[in-house]
């Protein structure tokens, strides 16, 4: 009777898998593209390796306190800020802002 049931048997490949067919010449491949940054702005990427601009806010205390250190000490920041690669106006605009805030608070004060 053991002759009429066929012994299990384990297959050798699995469901998902298909006997393998001859490979078929592919394609060429188009001519890669240059390689891109991954990144949403990539003109910020310049700064990116930048040191960190000096602060402005001693330009104001200068300014505020003496006057004309307040030009030498913007003229310092700005010099120091071009050397890494950053902007200069902001020093520049803080001595300005500090100085035509205090002629007008001089002004008004010279009226009172």
């Amino acid at each position: 009777m053991s002759s009429l049931i066929p012994p299990p048997a384990y297959p050798t490949t699995p469901p998902w898998g298909t006997p393998e067919q001859p490979a078929t010449p592919a394609a060429p491949a188009p001519p890669a593209a240059p390689p891109r940054l991954f990144v949403q702005f990539p003109e910020e990427m310049a700064r990116a390796a930048r040191p960190a601009a000096p602060s402005w806010l001693p330009v104001v205390f200068w300014t505020l306190l003496l006057g004309v250190p307040g030009a030498v000490s913007a003229v310092r920041r700005s010099s120091e800020a071009r050397r890494g690669g950053n902007e200069r106006y902001p020093y520049w605009l803080a001595f300005g802002t500090v100085i035509a805030a205090a002629a007008v608070t001089l002004t008004f004060l010279g009226y009172a």
